[in-house]
């Protein structure tokens, strides 16, 4: 009897054992997995906001010229959408910045439709709500990037590259503040011009 139940107790040690080094190998390799994933994410997010900052700072101008027209011209490409890796596994990252990386790629098409929809109110030679609009949304969408960038490398231990001469967030924050005074301010115009002819 006695043979019995240290026998079973070996069996249960034994299949304890053999869970947990599963247990442990497969949590090793979910956790490579994911810094894996992190790594190529925060270089794509990187290179994004690097993109949205050369948006933000086109002033419309070809080596310091007006077009022949004599309007500004945006001298600067939309960078297309962050495109992640197709061969990643989600599962393997914090769910909430799964979240936030999944649902990106549609807050920044949602941007360039109000920037395509302010083309209908911007005007010749400066067309300056075309640029204010560019520039609001680019400063969000570089925002966005460099918190998901940062929020990646702090979670799986990435050594994060180093900007010497900028500071990111000051600067896309700095702009983001300016441009909002203008939209801000052109409401407001708008709604007093709508109340002298409509009373």
């Amino acid at each position: 009897m006695a043979e019995a139940i240290f026998g079973l107790i070996g069996v249960l040690i034994g299949s304890g054992i053999s869970w947990l080094q599963s247990y442990w190998t497969a949590k090793k390799e979910t956790a490579k997995s994911a810094r894996f994933l992190a790594i190529r994410l925060v270089c794509i997010l990187d290179k994004y906001m690097e993109d949205c900052a050369s948006v933000v700072q086109d002033d419309g101008l070809f080596e310091g010229q007006r077009s022949s027209e004599g309007c500004l011209v945006p001298q600067v490409k939309s960078p297309p959408i962050p495109k992640y890796p197709e061969d990643i596994d989600w599962k393997s990252i914090d769910h909430n910045l799964m979240f936030h990386l999944l649902s990106f790629p549609s807050e920044i098409e949602d941007g360039n439709r109000m920037i395509r929809e302010s083309d209908n109110i911007a005007f010749p030679p400066d067309y300056q709500e075309r640029f204010d609009e560019r520039k609001f949304y680019y400063c969000r969408f570089g925002l966005i990037a460099f918190k998901m960038s940062n929020d990646l490398a702090k979670k799986y231990g990435i050594k994060k590259k180093k900007y010497n001469n900028w500071d990111p967030v000051s600067d896309f924050t700095n702009e983001l503040n300016a441009v909002t005074k203008k939209r801000d301010y052109r409401i407001e115009e708008h709604k007093a011009f709508v109340k002298r002819i409509f009373g």
